[in-house]
């Protein structure tokens, strides 16, 4: 009798461990029911949409046009402005297979440059970790109004080693604790073709835990099932890369087109005189803006209504005043000192005569 050896492949043998991951995961599922809603999403924080500029209770002669008049709405309730952006990114060997005529190393590349190339130049920095079997931060958070630095470390990226996600997933969120910007949406994204040991979906879990969405693009050939795990665990949106199109709906995400990074759905604005603004267009981290506005006698008060990804609701409202007569202006103290001694000399002049 001949026995024939058969060597399981790596495929199999990670399918085989997500697999069990999985079992053991979705048994837990009434835990899980305490972090994501019955659709898997993330489950928003409370909230808040707020008027940033000018400020509330501001006085301004009647006919006035005030203008820019802004506010901000977010659905994690993380008020603030701006964004901490980390990708990270698949360093191991098998980035080095060709699929559809060009390396996965260079598909990566492809997606990772033209998501950086479409993020907003204001109030915005990228990170790079790079992954294998561990993590090594490529680049530490950078303003995109210098996008050279970023390219590079995207470029740089080799193609060597192990698959660990969950490592890559790590080293972002230590990133972004230690040189993030307080107050700043904290989001990443993970580019790979998911093979990968451990659980990285359970690692973008924490990471959401600690206020971090968690966003995932699938490279050419990818397992989809890990790939769409980690952005369900993370709260973000999953991307299959296999052309420049398939990123079109996560570049909407970052430029606003096309949904946003932080949960609303709708704003609304009520004018002063009644009129209301429906869906007012938001960029990517919930900013909006108004056209000026005439300012007429008395309070003129605006009223803003948003609306988030769970149907909650949150509003606020922004007065300003306008009189017939601007608020006076302040003489500096050298001129008090004037009058003083002016009047001084008149009491002076009285008790002579």
């Amino acid at each position: 009798m001949v026995f024939q050896l058969v060597i399981p492949t790596r495929g199999f043998i990670e399918e085989r461990d997500r697999m069990f991951h999985d079992t053991l995961k979705y048994a837990g599922a009434a835990l899980a029911a305490g972090w994501f809603g019955l659709a898997g999403g993330p489950v928003l924080a409370a909230g808040i949409v707020q008027w940033t500029a000018p400020a509330d209770g501001s006085s301004y002669a009647v006919g006035t046009n005030v203008s820019p008049i802004t506010g901000r709405a977010d659905g994690f309730g993380t008020g603030g402005s701006g964004l901490d952006l980390m990708f990270v990114l698949d360093a191991s060997g098998s980035m080095s297979s060709v699929v559809s005529g060009q390396s996965l190393q260079q598909w990566q590349k492809d997606a990772a440059n033209a998501l950086a190339s479409a993020l907003p130049t204001l109030q915005t920095s990228v990170g790079v970790v790079r992954f294998t079997s561990g993590a090594f931060t490529a680049l530490n958070l950078t303003p995109t109004s210098n996008l050279a630095p970023i390219t590079a470390a995207i470029d740089g990226t080799p193609a060597s080693g192990g698959t660990n996600i969950g490592a890559g997933i790590d080293g972002a969120v230590s990133e972004i604790a230690a040189n993030g910007t307080s107050g700043r949406s904290r989001q990443m994204v993970v580019f790979s073709d998911g093979f990968s040991s451990g659980d990285p979906g359970a690692a973008a879990a924490v990471a959401n835990a600690a206020g971090i969405t968690v966003h995932s693009v699938g490279l050419p050939g990818s397992s989809v099932s890990t790939m769409q795990d980690i952005a369900s665990q993370g709260g973000g949106s999953f991307s299959n890369f296999t052309n420049a199109s398939d990123l079109s709906g996560l570049i909407g995400i970052f430029s606003g087109t096309s949904g946003n990074l932080v949960g609303v759905s709708q704003v609304d604005v009520e004018l002063p005189d009644g009129t209301v603004l429906a869906n007012v267009g938001i960029d990517g981290l919930g900013n909006f803006s108004l056209p000026s506005w005439q300012i007429t006698a008395g309070a003129n008060v605006f009223k803003v209504t948003a609306t988030f990804d769970d149907n909650s609701t949150a509003t606020d409202t922004l007065t300003l005043f306008g009189g017939n007569n601007p608020a006076p202006i302040p003489l500096p103290a050298a001129a008090w000192l004037l009058i003083g001694s002016l009047g001084s000399l008149g009491v002076m002049r009285r008790r002579k005569s």
